[in-house]
């Protein structure tokens, strides 16, 4: 797992992320633990809440989650999903 910086994300929240992303991507436990929610058109990409203010977006594969972005709650509601299905 490589180490994701987001500029202007507040350090509580850098410090979820970090905890999120080890627990999908190495120890493979389930984005409901976390209150990830699939999207509605696009059922392969979750979003996790990481605080009021901000996002994770997770892609499932084949082997399970892989980090796609940490967005604001503001990009989140418009966001482009060509850009994660890619």
């Amino acid at each position: 797992m490589r180490t994701t910086t987001v500029p202007g994300l507040p350090p509580a929240q850098a410090a979820r992320l970090r905890r999120v992303r080890y627990a999908l991507e190495v120890e493979r436990r389930s984005p409901v633990e976390f209150r990830g929610k699939r999207l509605q058109v696009a059922r392969e990409l979750v979003s996790i809440p990481l605080g009021r203010r901000w996002r994770a977006i997770f892609l499932r594969t084949p082997l399970g989650y892989q980090f796609r972005d940490c967005l604001s709650h503001e990009r989140y509601n418009h966001l482009n999903l060509a850009t994660y299905l890619g």
